[in-house]
């Protein structure tokens, strides 16, 4: 019970991280003269894209397992827990990405270009996804209709 009540004061404490983050974000878009209400349609669908490959290449693939797990066997770190919890959860992470791509869009030199890379991976997912959902939707359409057409075959 205690461990449970440290590991929700640190993603409690989390949140301020976060909230501070996204303050001195704000602060150097200012002092760079850039104004994010002024972003382009353009921008936010590049952003968010990017966004999008980024918090699934963080949360689900297999080049961030090793840190993944390495983060999960050290959990009893407080710290280290809700980095992990934070990792692992696709709605956390994409908050925490989504600034790291502004960050990199609007403030890193040659920033631009990964996050152009990762919209444009984030498009080859999406239409990788919608395949594989079409080739399950056929074969369970054609297995639907083997049943039916032939019912004591199966």
């Amino acid at each position: 019970m205690m461990n449970e009540r440290k590991h929700q004061a640190w993603n409690f404490w989390s949140a301020f991280v976060f909230l501070s983050a996204v303050v001195l974000v704000g602060f150097l878009l200012r002092r760079k003269g850039v104004d994010i209400e002024e972003m382009t349609l353009k921008e936010a669908v590049l952003i968010i894209l990017a966004a999008f490959r980024m918090t699934r290449i963080l949360v689900f693939e297999r080049i961030f397992k090793y840190f993944r797990d390495v983060l999960k066997n050290r959990e009893d770190l407080y710290v280290v827990g809700t980095i992990h919890a934070m990792i692992t959860c696709p709605w956390c992470a994409g908050v925490w990405v989504t600034l790291i791509i502004l960050v990199l869009y609007y403030l890193v030199p040659f920033g631009v270009l990964l996050v152009y890379v990762l919209a444009l991976a984030g498009i080859a997912s999406m239409i990788i996804l919608v395949s594989n959902l079409l080739h399950m939707y056929t074969e369970r359409r054609q297995r639907i209709h083997q049943k039916e057409k032939y019912p004591d075959h199966l």
